[in-house]
């Protein structure tokens, strides 16, 4: 019976060119949409994810006078793993003021670049966070001072292919030029994390080592990032109910000194790159609203699409209702009349999706560029699950209204040529009209309303011809 469904929609798909290409077309753009769409939907929620007990690991941030902010002082870190068991490991992370940009330097073939994103890091980091190495030991690769793991395509500038473990790459920031051994590379597929680095330093070294082991006060100086690994069933909510007691067994001296206030609390590391927006940050986070937006954008485009299936369908109802009326005289029961019409709309969908695959393909260079992110289509096994399961309810949601409808004409009337629409019909096709049109010209003005806004933006008198100013 199935292979008979399938037999019967492909002819009628052969035998309505045109019509099915329309359709085949339509769906295929609204799930193309969606399938772009969804890539940075999932790129964007996909940060952090990669660590191992990531569930376990939070950011100790800070509050002072209603102000929240990402860093806390130098000793909070090794204070915290001291007076607390529940800590399995503690680490910092230290974004040094002026050095958002180093010179990398290698002695040997003399290649030289500036590079961003260079943070020092306390030895422990790579046991707290989980980075794919291609060359070196991530227990041990921050262990000595002066030691630094680069990225894959840091090693790739400097060094080609060949193994950088033990080389040496002289490092220039405004203080100086320090020398620094290679003792990792990290893959750059494990670089998606709200800790965009490039490269990582060992806290211990020659620059601003011994700066570092000076910062012994709770009060100032809150540039350094601090992370701790809670162990397996700690009471987070309990946990987080113990650090005003800390803070006052340790930095109460300081804080009354300076005559400040300031309250610590937890945020979970999963949570950071789209749910926290405070001062300091590492880098620029997403923004869970877009997502929602995206989202919006997506299944209302995905909607438009199945309501001009379900229009079109319906308005060749007269071309289908004898075919309708003679099966039904053969003994075809309304249900397998329902399924017949079932079975074309997801045959669309099928051909739909191939099509829409192409679309992706093609566009995805032009949507990486507006959205200035380097999504790879299939990258995530996840969207090849979700792919398949929009086609399945993308057809069946389009092809649902259509086959009850012709499944429901009667014997009688349609044989003798007189169909006539109901009101209730007529009230429906017409209002899907209505609710598409009224979509689409929503997205439009919304389209619109934001080119303008950014074109004032861009073209917006500063009171300076800011082309001749450097900074």
């Amino acid at each position: 019976m199935f292979k008979n469904y399938i037999k019967i929609a492909w002819r009628n798909l052969l035998k309505n060119k045109f019509f099915s290409l329309i359709n085949i077309f339509g769906l295929a753009v609204g799930l193309a949409t969606c399938f772009l769409l969804m890539l940075y939907v999932f790129s964007e929620t996909s940060y952090d994810k990669h660590h191992k007990d990531i569930n376990q690991i939070y950011r100790i941030a800070l509050e002072a006078d209603g102000e929240k902010w990402a860093a806390g002082p130098a000793p909070l870190a090794q204070g915290l793993a001291s007076d607390f068991p529940e800590i399995e490991e503690a680490t910092r992370i230290l974004n040094f003021p002026t050095t958002d940009k180093m010179l990398l330097k290698d002695g040997s073939t003399n290649i030289k670049f500036y590079e961003t994103n260079g943070y020092y890091v306390d030895s422990t980091f790579f046991k707290v966070f989980t980075y794919d190495f291609s060359y070196g030991d991530l227990k041990t690769a921050l262990n000595q001072p002066n030691t630094v793991v680069i990225s894959e395509a840091i090693a790739h500038k400097l060094y080609g292919n060949a193994n950088p473990i033990d080389k040496v790459i002289n490092i220039e920031i405004p203080y100086g030029k320090y020398n620094y051994t290679v003792k990792g590379v990290f893959k750059n597929n494990s670089t998606k994390s709200h800790i965009n680095a490039n490269l990582f330093l060992s806290m211990q070294n020659t620059d601003i080592g011994e700066w570092v082991g000076q910062q012994t006060n709770w009060a100032y100086n809150n540039i350094f990032h601090t992370y701790i690994k809670l162990g397996k069933g700690t009471n987070t909510v309990a946990f987080e109910e113990k650090l005003p007691a800390f803070l006052e067994r340790n930095a109460a001296v300081d804080f009354k000194e300076m005559n400040l206030s300031k309250q610590l609390f937890l945020q979970p590391v999963k949570d950071i790159y789209l749910k926290s927006d405070i001062g300091n940050e590492l880098s620029v986070n997403g923004n869970m609203t877009y997502l929602y937006i995206f989202g919006s954008i997506a299944a209302f485009l995905l909607l438009i699409a199945c309501i001009n299936f379900m229009n079109l369908s319906t308005a060749r109802s007269e071309k289908r209702a004898k075919e309708v009326g003679v099966r039904k005289v053969m003994g075809a029961h309304k249900q397998s009349l329902i399924f017949q019409y079932l079975g074309e709309s997801l045959m669309m969908s099928v051909l739909a999706l191939g099509l829409s695959v192409v679309i992706v393909v093609l566009f995805l260079p032009i949507f990486n560029k507006f959205s200035q992110k380097e999504l790879v289509f299939l990258e995530s096994p996840q969207l090849i699950f979700w792919g398949i399961g929009l086609t399945l309810f993308t057809g069946l949601l389009s092809g649902l209204y259509p086959a009850f409808y012709l499944s429901s004409f009667k014997i009688t009337t349609v044989l003798k040529g007189k169909l006539v629409n109901s009101f209730s019909a007529t009230f429906i096709r017409k209002g899907l009209v209505v609710f598409q049109f009224a979509i689409s010209v929503c997205l439009i003005l919304v389209a619109v309303v934001i080119a303008k806004q950014l074109d004032f933006i861009k073209n917006q008198d500063l009171g300076f011809k800011k082309d001749q100013q450097i900074i």
